[in-house]
């Protein structure tokens, strides 16, 4: 970032993320000029602009788009750095959930990589065989369970709301979409309402099964012969049907900054550059579209085009601040739905009248 500004003095400061979010928050709280620019990922940007403490960035992104190349940013990107319809922060790394697959399986049984949920569905049937389930499923509550569900109903149902904040969940296709989920389970391994990241992760490192959603960072560790057993067979495309988590890191401009915020916007552009995420690569993935196309970037890390596909299908989670809250009442209805406490609907209706009682006492609905 110094080096975006070679004639200014800038002070950065690292620190624990929590530490980060807690003292920016306190900072900008008390309208404090002592913070100019903070880390934060997409949730918490979502709760500092809620609040008015950031800077909306919309002029200055249409001011300096063709200087910067930010049209390079991907649709699912922008969204992920808006709230309420305005942009609040300059994306500096990605993660999205990308389809893994055995390409050898698919091979063997004849097989096409699934482009639709039915095609998902249907070759997980064929691949439930033996040792090898027919895909994993991260279950896991809070978060695990939340990823997959916002999967199924984007790309099954017609997602978590409607424009005013109300629940659509529970509706006819959000229903289809989580009792497709519920067929789904039994091509999974058990213990998938306990499974985790790091448990799908080793199902799909030692073959224990076929395919399925899991994130980009556990990519590399398909092809780490420490770990995998199935070093190049393992291939990725966008998930089935679209839809998928992405999640975002990036800079955020305090609202009540003193310093110019031109310059500063200038700064936290150099920051995301071309240039700067190529270097970065090796780390993290990049939310250029140009930088994840890059043939040499391809042919060092071959999930990046896998990972490019994904980030334009994928959505990020719904722009509201109290989404996480929603998410835990949400979660522990579907993992009734599925295990077959409860009927489907009658579990998405529940989730809906509780989500819609939160969200009341939250200030929503007028």
């Amino acid at each position: 970032m110094k080096k975006a500004l070679p004639e200014g003095q800038v002070s950065v400061e690292l620190m624990p993320i929590d530490k980060e979010v807690e003292l920016a928050s306190i900072t900008m709280s008390s309208r404090s000029d002592a913070i100019d620019v903070a880390y934060l990922n997409d949730t918490t940007m979502q709760k500092f602009a809620a609040s008015g403490w950031l800077e909306p960035l919309d002029d200055l992104w249409a001011k300096h788009k063709d200087e910067f190349k930010l049209d390079d940013f991907p649709k699912s990107v922008i969204d992920s750095i808006s709230y309420n319809g305005r942009i609040y922060s300059m994306p500096i790394l990605t993660n999205t959930e990308m389809f893994f697959y055995r390409e050898d399986l698919f091979k063997e049984n004849g097989i096409a990589p699934p482009k639709t949920m039915q095609d998902y569905l249907d070759a997980a049937k064929k691949l439930h065989q033996g040792r090898v389930s027919g895909t994993v499923m991260t279950l896991k509550p809070v978060d695990g369970c939340l990823n997959e569900t916002h999967w199924y109903l984007n790309a099954v149902g017609e997602g978590w709301f409607d424009k005013n904040w109300k629940p659509i969940f529970n509706q006819p296709a959000g229903v289809n979409a989580i009792t497709m989920m519920k067929q789904m389970t039994a091509f999974a391994p058990r213990g998938f309402t306990s499974a985790a990241n790091d448990e799908s992760t080793i199902n799909l490192q030692q073959g224990l099964a076929a395919m399925g959603l899991q994130w980009f960072t556990r990519a590399a560790s398909m092809d780490d012969e420490k770990k995998s057993r199935f070093v190049g067979k393992i291939n990725w495309i966008a998930p089935p049907g679209g839809g998928q988590r992405i999640a975002n890191d990036g800079f955020a401009i305090s609202k009540y900054s003193s310093k110019d915020k031109d310059e500063i916007f200038k700064m936290i552009a150099t920051a995301a550059g071309q240039k700067s995420m190529q270097k970065g690569a090796e780390f993290a993935m990049p939310p250029r579209l140009s930088v994840l196309e890059d043939p040499e970037l391809a042919k060092k890390y071959r999930w990046y085009p896998g990972a490019r596909a994904s980030l334009e299908v994928g959505k990020p989670f719904p722009p509201m601040s109290d989404f996480l809250d929603v998410g835990a009442i949400v979660t522990r209805y579907i993992l009734q739905a599925v295990t077959n406490e409860k009927d489907v609907k009658a579990a998405l209706d529940q989730a809906a009248q509780e989500t819609t009682e939160l969200l009341q006492t939250r200030g929503y609905y007028k």
